[in-house]
């Protein structure tokens, strides 16, 4: 097992990383979880594959369950779905001594975790990630939410989990679609945090993409690491540091908004968000053409889009001023300092921004 802690006073807790975990579920939840009751949060997909193997690990622990099936998809993250898992919440009887554990990838670990923060006024909750993207980002930080029609995740809470599991066996089960799209969050970490994990990821694509296993776990292991030195430095996203996380986030945000959460996964978004970040980058002097070239092969080699969004770079634009780090209007947007570094800065114009959309809005 790998045990990454996540050090925050009271609220700290482990990443716990083992192949086959999930089927200890039971054991490691018992480690926080003192109440008689669990309520589990998951979506179709997931419930199907590993629904059952985590309810009889919990249930040998002794916990009484219930259990909240959420449609899948970013267009079903609302508040709406929020109103139905606390009814299931009420309904089960589940109090302030009981916990949630949520199994999924990172809608349903958003949900789960908002649902925890204001059950009650808050319960804890223990992250069972079943995505790459989730057991490389969302599911490690406390950032919980759902999405309105003005933005994602603007209604939400920071709610840490207790605990968070990660089985890479599981990521066995994803489509190859889902699969690549939690690589632009890793690549992300190249970019933001370290060069040399950057050069990793060219030099090893093939046997990640091949969902080589002691590659997954190098991977999921060194960005758990570099989101937990985020998460401890910056908590709750005030100091500016944390922000750095949200590289390729503000553009990808609002290509979201702009397709209604339909057209592009998650981490298709990201992709095309560091593109166009890239860019911006690019056209302010911040990096240069040939490591703008790297990002964009490394994302290509992935199988991810890096062009063709079918929205003007015009419509776009305002969605950009609805992002939760714009202030008093202004936005605010992370850009590298090559590869390996990242700065939030409101020092940009329309007409850069306008710029770098247009390099993804393009067909080339």
């Amino acid at each position: 097992m790998i045990e990454i802690p996540v050090n925050l006073a009271e609220r700290s807790y482990p990443i716990r990383i083992e192949q086959g975990i999930l089927a200890r579920s039971g054991e490691e939840v018992a480690r926080f979880a003192k109440g008689p009751r669990l309520h589990i949060v998951t979506d179709h997909n997931v419930a199907r594959h590993y629904l059952d193997a985590v309810s009889r690990s919990l249930e040998s622990a002794g916990y009484a369950l219930s259990v909240s099936r959420c449609a899948p998809g970013e267009a079903n993250k609302t508040l709406l779905s929020i109103e139905s898992i606390v009814n299931d919440m009420a309904r089960a009887g589940i109090d302030r001594w009981d916990a949630v554990v949520a199994l999924g990838g990172g809608i349903v670990g958003d949900m789960a975790g908002f649902a925890a923060a204001a059950w009650m006024r808050g319960i804890p909750f223990a992250q069972i990630p079943t995505t790459l993207v989730a057991q490389v980002d969302s599911s490690v930080g406390g950032k919980t939410g759902v999405n309105l029609p003005a933005g994602k995740n603007l209604v939400g809470a920071f709610h840490q989990p207790a605990l968070v599991l990660i089985d890479p066996l599981v990521l066995g089960t994803l489509s190859d679609r889902e699969y690549v799209s939690g690589l632009a969050e890793v690549v992300k970490y190249g970019m933001i945090r370290d060069r040399d994990f950057f050069a990793s990821l060219e030099h090893d694509s093939r046997a990640i993409l091949d969902r080589d296993p002691e590659s997954i776990v190098r991977v999921v292991s060194r960005s758990c690491e570099i989101k937990r030195e985020y998460v401890e430095a910056d908590e709750k996203e005030r100091g500016g540091k944390r922000a750095h996380l949200n590289f390729g986030h503000t553009f990808g945000h609002a290509i979201e908004a702009a397709t209604k959460y339909r057209r592009y996964l998650h981490g298709e978004a990201i992709s095309l968000g560091m593109i166009a970040a890239a860019r911006t980058g690019r056209n302010l002097g911040r990096i240069s053409p040939k490591q703008e070239e790297r990002l964009r092969a490394l994302l290509t080699t992935f199988r991810l889009p890096v062009s063709g969004v079918p929205v003007s770079p015009s419509a776009l634009l305002p969605l950009l001023k609805r992002d939760k780090k714009a202030r008093g209007g202004r936005i605010r947007i992370v850009l590298t300092r090559g590869i390996g570094s990242a700065s939030l800065t409101s020092a940009v114009g329309e007409p850069e921004i306008r710029q770098g959309f247009a390099r993804i809005c393009s067909r080339r």
